[in-house]
């Protein structure tokens, strides 16, 4: 258990979380200020990272909302309080609800700190944290009740103050927050989306002249998918007067609800317009999925997916990408932020196919589900398109890695030759592609010579790959790179990542040339390369190195860059030097190859 003191809370063993991370979140922690002072500068830079690369596991260990707890004390600096707030996003508990609506419904607390706890209390999705995150319903309750009274003293005042506020609501289905919303609509359009209860629906309608315009499509299918057909006489008698966007979503919801009767209107409305046959194709999906107001239904899910057991929100994710997409076959979103919506639930669902879909609808969330594009691409043997997109990307090694597995060795070669960092998917995309590209003497250099750096996990030393981090991933979490553990399986483990290329995939590169990239690299020759002599020399002779370096036709830089071939290891170096090094691709110069080392 951790013990309060007045630094942050002890991290104790933590064996559900990956070394790396433990080593990552322990360094920030030590950094951060324990007597009020601003959090600016490398402290902050180093929590940051820290927040942002353990998202994704670090509420795999609920003792950890300790942290959050220790940084959101009045004592600290707002900003350090603010980043609690945000921490304690990953531990959705009800100690962790009571906390931060005591905090929101203190009118001590910073306007910055309120913000952000007020975020985390709607807060209900699941996103990229880990999938153990789970709302409990007792936190819902306490949660909802500290959002309600905010939004009360917003509606009695007239005046929303806070940013946050109406996009936390949004994430919340609650009698008390719609009956708040309810006593003022127009105040609140910002804050309705997925979730209303009948009586909610029928104020929203009959005052629908109050919502703000751009809130309005919103609020109408909201409308629609509560009340259903009793909706139907209200849209058809309230469409004719309406600005066309509006009247056109009113008939679409028409005859979603009330069926085919009401095709006459549309067609009325149709005449002359440009586009008018994609509108009837839409009107026709409406006809054959009655009763269905898409958007909603996959917000609903989008919104929530921290209130559903795990072992269900795949196949719920699966149809919410569905309903998002469902739409954009006849009309853009008028809402950016819902394609984010839709990709986030593309992820949930972790299907190559519906990544390629958001894409192809989307081209903007193509970062969103990178992986899942860049697999797609693959399977589907578009070797071009991959090369582009991988680029574009930054992911030249997931994009080789996709293409050696996909039975295009060259052009895995070449992509592979473009990219910046020496991760565990560059290594095996470069050691299959050359198993398949004729060459296995080359592949078995690689895994001998070439292998990826490990993660740091403490300040001795970086430890050889496979390190304490990556044997953990390969017994705790496969899945998460699966690179890491086939080039711990040695080529066997490499070859078993091996797929058959598709029947009309494009063809591979012609030439083996892409092969002498990796010739060269593993040639280790000196003459024209630069070299950085990282760390302290007090034993090992600096200028005599430097000299034999010039000697063997290198260059020497001053400076652990981008591009640097090899660094000659000091008689003491930073351990974060030596990871920033390797990761960047360079390699030690060996005991040897260089005199004086």
């Amino acid at each position: 258990m951790l013990a309060l003191m007045s630094g942050p809370p002890s991290l104790g063993e933590l064996g559900a979380i990956p070394p790396a991370v433990r080593y990552q979140t322990q360094s920030a922690l030590a950094l951060l200020p324990t007597d009020g002072s601003v959090l600016d500068g490398v402290p902050l830079e180093r929590l940051a990272r820290a927040m942002d690369d353990g998202e994704a596991w670090v509420g795999a260990a609920p003792e950890l909302a300790e942290i959050g707890y220790w940084m959101i004390e009045p004592s600290h600096s707002v900003e350090l309080r603010r980043r609690g707030c945000i921490w304690l996003t990953r531990f959705p508990s009800v100690e962790t609800a009571k906390r931060l609506g005591t905090l929101v419904l203190d009118p001590a607390t910073p306007e910055p700190v309120r913000e952000q706890a007020t975020w985390t209390l709607g807060y209900r999705q699941v996103r990229s944290m880990h999938p153990s995150t789970q709302w409990p319903a007792d936190a819902v309750q306490i949660a909802d009740e500290a959002l309600a009274k905010l939004a009360d003293a917003a509606t009695i005042a007239g005046k929303i103050t806070s940013e946050q506020l109406p996009h936390a609501l949004r994430h919340v289905s609650s009698e008390m927050i719609a009956a708040i919303i309810a006593k003022a609509p127009g105040l609140w359009g910002d804050a309705i989306e997925a979730f209303a209860t009948p009586p909610l629906a029928r104020v929203l309608f009959v005052s629908i002249a109050d919502i703000p315009a751009q809130h309005r499509t919103r609020v109408l299918r909201l409308i629609g998918a509560t009340l259903g057909e009793e909706a139907v006489p209200l849209l058809v008698s309230r469409a004719a007067e309406a600005p066309i966007d509006e009247r056109l979503e009113m008939l679409f919801l028409a005859i979603s609800l009330g069926g085919e009767q009401h095709l006459g209107r549309l067609e009325d409305t149709l005449a002359g317009m440009k586009f008018a046959d994609l509108l009837r194709q839409r009107a026709k999906w409406h006809l054959a999925n009655r009763g269905v107001v898409p958007t909603v239904r996959g917000l609903k899910v989008a919104r929530t997916t921290a209130l559903m057991p795990a072992v269900e929100r795949a196949a719920r994710c699966r149809q919410a990408a569905d309903d998002l997409g469902t739409l954009t076959k006849f009309i853009r979103h008028p809402e950016a932020y819902l394609y984010a919506m839709w990709a986030w639930m593309v992820r949930g669902a972790a299907d190559p196919v519906r990544a390629r879909e958001l894409v192809a609808a989307h081209p903007e969330s193509q970062k969103l589900v990178r992986d899942l594009y860049l697999e797609d691409l693959a399977r589907r043997g578009r070797v071009k398109q991959l090369t582009v997109a991988a680029q574009t990307l930054k992911a030249a090694d997931l994009g080789a890695l996709q293409l050696a597995i996909h039975g295009r060795p060259l052009a895995a070669l070449e992509l592979a030759a473009t990219a910046r960092l020496h991760t565990p998917e560059l290594v095996c995309a470069r050691a299959l592609a050359c198993y398949r590209a004729g060459r296995p003497d080359l592949t078995a250099r690689i895994l001998s010579e070439d292998l990826p750096p490990s993660e740091i996990t403490d300040d001795s030393a970086l430890p050889a790959f496979p390190g304490p981090h990556e044997q953990w991933l390969i017994q705790h979490a496969p899945a998460h790179s699966p690179a890491i553990g086939a080039l711990a399986g040695g080529l066997p483990g490499v070859l078993a990542l091996a797929r058959p290329a598709p029947d009309d995939a494009e063809a591979d590169l012609p030439s083996i040339e892409p092969t002498f990239a990796v010739v060269r690299r593993l040639g280790r020759g000196l003459p024209g390369s630069t070299v950085y002599l990282a760390g302290e020399f007090k034993y090992m002779n600096k200028d005599a190195i430097a000299k034999a370096v010039e000697a063997a036709g290198a260059r020497l830089v001053n400076g652990p860059f981008p591009g640097t071939d090899y660094y000659v290891h000091g008689d003491w170096c930073l351990v974060q030097t030596i990871a920033q090094l390797e990761r960047q691709g360079a390699r030690r110069i060996r005991r040897g190859e260089l005199e004086g080392v």
